[in-house]
């Protein structure tokens, strides 16, 4: 199981399609600071709303996190995981798969673990550059809080992909599928950061996973364990159970 799931994150890592979207991190990172030199005007009431005086460090989070990381976390996890079990399907290689001792919710789950691998190093490898090229390009820039941060926005993006394979094992149309996936994670980051505009709010979104992915945002001097942790264990637990519901799901194809 362990060598097919290496087998199979190493052949998707190669896919044009992860190409595509390592090549849109890679255009988000080298134009974020043009983009924070003048950010639209809707972000500067919110940033002037939310943190006032504060200083270049948090309005760049902000910045990188609502206008860059969330987009992503909306798009990428829907094209690598949109997919997952449904090319086999419809290439007619399932019923194949099905013969075999690996049954077909434990195949669905490597391949939506693969694809939450690729998704996190897709991820890591961004915040990893960002924190050379942003110390350059960011004044005040301080790449511990903003690693610290990005590491908790990694399992958010963990969920997404997660989630994007679950709709596709219950989908069963990879159209479809996409859309749908597009649409519920398009949702999830339209309102993951509605309790930080409007404080009566925030216990609430509380409850969306994109928001606790967000959560170092509003205590980027405190980071540690203690903010960190929680929330992590939770969106693991989260991702954990959208590939339990797509194993379930995969089931119906048995039959």
């Amino acid at each position: 199981m362990i060598r097919l799931l290496w087998l199979d994150y190493l052949a998707t890592l190669r896919e044009r399609k992860t190409w595509l979207c390592a090549a849109m991190l890679a255009y988000a990172l080298v134009a974020i600071p043009v983009v924070l030199a003048r950010p639209p005007e809707h972000v500067r009431a919110a940033m002037a709303a939310w943190f006032g005086d504060a200083g270049p460090f948090q309005t760049f989070m902000y910045v990188w996190i609502d206008l860059t990381m969330n987009k992503v976390i909306a798009f990428v996890p829907v094209v690598l995981a949109s997919g997952v079990v449904l090319r086999e399907r419809d290439t007619g290689v399932l019923p194949l798969l099905a013969s075999k001792p690996l049954s077909i919710p434990r195949y669905f789950a490597l391949r939506a673990l693969s694809a939450c691998a690729v998704m996190v190093t897709l991820h890591a490898a961004t915040q990893l550059a960002g924190a050379v090229y942003f110390t350059a390009r960011v004044p005040g820039f301080r790449p511990g809080p903003f690693l610290g941060a990005m590491s908790l926005h990694a399992f958010a993006a963990l969920f997404a992909t997660a989630l994007s394979a679950a709709i596709a094992a219950w989908v069963k149309h990879r159209g479809a599928s996409a859309l749908i996936g597009f649409g519920a994670l398009g949702g999830l980051v339209g309102l993951s950061l509605i309790g930080f505009y409007q404080p009566a709010w925030r216990a609430i979104t509380l409850a969306n996973p994109i928001t606790l992915g967000a959560l170092g945002l509003g205590s980027l001097d405190r980071l540690g364990p203690a903010v960190l942790c929680p929330p992590m264990l939770a969106l693991a637990a989260l991702t954990a159970l959208a590939i339990a519901v797509g194993a379930a799901g995969v089931r119906r194809m048995e039959a």
